[in-house]
């Protein structure tokens, strides 16, 4: 397979460029289209189509499947070929790194996740990541994968990461060895493994999985609030992420608030760290049981709900975003927790309603797919 990258050199026009970008990716959508029906979509003659599924075809980018219509002959006496991606013309890798559990997911080109590795780990340093690394290199050293290239790498993060330099930033859940040098992470596995490397926050990547498969689908302004270990948001207007000027936008957990006398930024007192030590048990099935057992713990817990849900019906009173999802560890304490967040919102003017996220964990990993297959189609040039 021919390397994937942007060629403006004398033999490729960027025209040229753009029409293989549409079809690769109108095919990722359709799932599988004729060679007319495309030409028609894109507003292509027939001879430029002809030539462009020629090309992707010859290159493996593309093939021809089976579909219904196909067996059946058109007026002129031809069976329509229809055409669809190529799943194997590559794979892309997913290292998921969430409130303490590291998970490897290996994705074909029509985001069909073919390998999944989770671990939990116990804090995140440089021993961690080359762990990953070994991780990655044998689910990628099977059989399957003998013929088929690894074409890019995405890091979901639990942090800050600057889209302008697309460094990971200074973060205390993180050892500071992954601040030693710039770039620390992505130069580590670009070195192991010669592809794209891009280190992506994790729920904004979820953000990107609830818009292509969850509940924010449909929904033209709405947010995510992560609710685990720490605290995030990633915001959606026009159903498209908004990240702001460097990729910050959403910080949530950062808004100051008072609770039971005290002042402090929201993950300071609605966090599930902070519910666990105030409840004191060591892990989230724990802090469940006691809330489910103990009435005065299931008062506290409710009530960090409450905090949350007074900042929430600001922030949708400011933005006028109508469908808030919810995801993280505190879904776990069911419906009376999701209750009083919307007890809150129903202060508000808008509407607005919290919804727990059917995606699940599984958001962030799925966002983290979609958004680095469409980045090798739209890649893809002519010879």
């Amino acid at each position: 397979m021919e390397d994937l990258k942007l060629d403006t050199g004398k033999t490729q026009s960027y025209a040229r460029y753009l029409n293989n970008r549409l079809v690769m990716q109108s095919l990722l959508d359709n799932g599988s289209c004729t060679a007319t029906a495309l030409a028609t979509q894109l507003n292509l003659s027939n001879a430029a189509m002809s030539a462009i599924i020629d090309e992707l075809r010859n290159k493996e980018y593309i093939k021809e499947c089976e579909h219904e219509a196909s067996t059946r002959r058109a007026p002129t006496g031809r069976r329509p070929k229809y055409w669809t991606v190529n799943e194997n013309f590559g794979c892309v890798a997913v290292i998921s790194l969430s409130d303490y559990v590291a998970r490897i997911v290996v994705s074909d080109m029509k985001s069909r996740i073919t390998e999944s590795v989770e671990t939990r780990v116990e804090k995140y340093d440089v021993a961690m990541l080359y762990e990953l690394a070994l991780a990655l290199k044998n689910a990628l050293g099977s059989e399957k994968y003998r013929d088929i290239p690894l074409l890019r790498i995405v890091f979901s993060m639990p942090g800050r990461v600057d889209m302008t330099s697309g460094e990971l930033q200074l973060s205390k859940q993180f050892s500071g060895e992954f601040f030693s040098e710039k770039n620390f992470i992505v130069n580590l596995f670009e070195r192991q493994f010669g592809v794209p490397v891009v280190l992506e926050n994790d729920v904004n990547l979820a953000a990107v999985g609830e818009i292509a498969y969850g509940l924010l689908k449909d929904v033209n302004d709405g947010m995510i609030i992560h609710v685990d270990e720490g605290i995030g948001g990633a915001l959606v207007f026009g159903n498209k992420l908004y990240t702001g000027s460097r990729g910050f936008a959403g910080e949530f957990g950062l808004m100051h608030t008072s609770f039971k006398g005290k002042s402090a930024v929201i993950d300071e007192f609605v966090s599930l760290r902070v519910i666990r030590d105030e409840l004191g048990v060591k892990t989230l099935e724990d802090a469940v049981s006691r809330y489910n057992a103990d009435p005065d713990a299931k008062k506290y817990v409710l009530e960090t709900a409450v905090c949350l849900g007074e900042k929430l019906c600001d922030i949708v009173e400011v933005l006028d975003i109508s469908t808030i999802v919810l995801t993280g560890g505190v879904i776990k304490f069911g419906d009376e927790y999701i209750a009083a967040l919307n007890g809150e919102l129903s202060k508000s003017l808008t509407g607005a309603r919290v919804y727990p996220s059917l995606l699940g964990s599984d958001a962030t990993v799925r966002g983290a797919i979609y958004k680095a297959v469409k980045d090798c189609l739209v890649s893809v040039h002519g010879a």
